[in-house]
């Protein structure tokens, strides 16, 4: 039997649509694993900006999953500065010789690739904003965002709260006012502050604005000269908690109202103003002698007032020019002063101005003070006119 020519022609190879058939086949398989390729790629580059974010956001405020004896132990750009960076370059270079940086806070790759963790996998710059939230443009529909907190104040300005007891377990009632609880914190510019507090009759305490971070934390009872110290752990917005207690009993015999204090008392009747010194006496209505080492003079005027001197019946005891005390400061006297039982001393507090450094000559007529004494006694007069 012979063959057909088609037949003989169908044996040699494919026909004409065999052929674009396949090319179409071809080139439908090239764009589905093409497509493949670029997700698979776009994929690989929204998880490595994702991670790179994430590594930003914890060069910010630091890593809340590193501990140590029992304390969150990183908090970032922020935990040591003590304010959120002004750009993510503050993250690898110290913004201003800031004495508190501790930086570089990004991983040691970047030491090869400088400005690596300014951009996204795409090679785009990140938006940095508020100090605090980083995005990424991606590749248009992958747009991303991450924040280090919902607002830049959670990381700068949490509350420290606390109450502070004798060891029994006593109030420090009346004798709050001889207690500072001091906290010292980054400033935000390179270098270190402090805020100051009394606790309540209850010994409650509260100071705000502190950034996040571990700082340390002192109360002073200047009656006995007792200092006890804490690491406060403050963390995002919910800030931190301390309780001190004070080695033994100090706050007991008065039912937390002071123990040995009150034996100093204001002389009625004997504060008056002397241009820009104020003037008056006290007497020990106490059972002993008492010793005197340092005070704290807290009153109210407007402008604020800052005195020089400090003298005990005649005596400078004190002469601070640089800058001068101001309320709520504690004088430490140069030499101790005893005052006997039944005895009396006149003090004065001389050249108030209304700066601690210059100022002019202030007058601190009809100005209430409150005076605490080392020993826990506190008086309150009325400077007169």
């Amino acid at each position: 039997m012979t063959r057909t020519r088609q037949q003989i022609w169908r044996s040699r190879g494919f026909t004409l649509i065999e052929i674009l058939m396949t090319i179409v086949v071809i080139g439908i398989l090239a764009t589905v694993a093409l497509r493949s390729l670029q997700s698979g790629i776009d994929q690989s580059r929204i998880r490595e900006t994702q991670e790179e974010m994430d590594e930003l956001v914890m060069a910010i405020a630091g890593n809340p999953g590193l501990y140590a004896n029992g304390l969150r132990s990183d908090f970032g750009y922020v935990g040591d500065v003590g304010s959120v960076p002004s750009t993510l370059d503050n993250l690898m270079t110290n913004p201003g010789s800031y004495a508190t940086w501790k930086g570089p806070y990004m991983g040691r790759r970047f030491t090869q690739d400088a400005d690596g963790y300014k951009r996204d996998a795409w090679g785009n710059l990140y938006t940095f904003t508020s100090g605090i939230t980083i995005s990424s443009t991606g590749a248009g529909a992958t747009a991303m965002t991450k924040s280090a907190a919902a607002a830049s104040t959670d990381l700068t300005s949490t509350p420290v709260i606390g109450t502070i007891t004798d060891a029994a377990g006593n109030p420090p009632g009346d004798s709050s006012v001889a207690i500072t609880v001091r906290i010292t914190y980054p400033n935000g510019t390179g270098s270190t502050t402090s805020a100051t507090t009394s606790p309540n009759n209850g010994g409650a305490f509260s100071i705000s604005g502190i950034p996040i971070g571990n700082h340390t934390i002192t109360a002073v009872y200047r009656a006995t000269a007792d200092t006890v110290y804490a690491l406060a752990s403050s963390l995002p917005k919910t800030g931190a908690f301390v309780n001190f207690r004070l080695p033994g009993s100090p706050f007991a015999s008065s039912g937390g109202g002071g123990g040995a204090s009150g034996s100093i008392v204001y002389v009625s009747g004997s504060a008056q103003t002397n241009g820009n010194d104020i003037e008056f006496q006290i007497t020990n209505n106490g059972g002993s002698t008492v010793t005197i080492t340092s005070l704290v003079a807290t009153y109210t005027h407007t402008p604020s007032g800052y005195f020089k001197k400090v003298k005990w019946n005649g005596s400078t005891v004190f002469d601070q020019n640089n800058p001068r005390a101001g309320s709520g400061d504690t004088v430490n006297l140069s030499s101790s002063k005893t005052l006997a039982v039944g005895a009396t001393a006149t003090i004065s507090l001389e050249s108030f101005k209304d700066a601690p450094t210059g100022g002019d000559d202030l007058t601190m007529s009809n100005t209430t003070f409150t005076i605490t004494f080392s020993d826990g006694s506190v008086i309150t007069f009325n400077s007169g006119a």
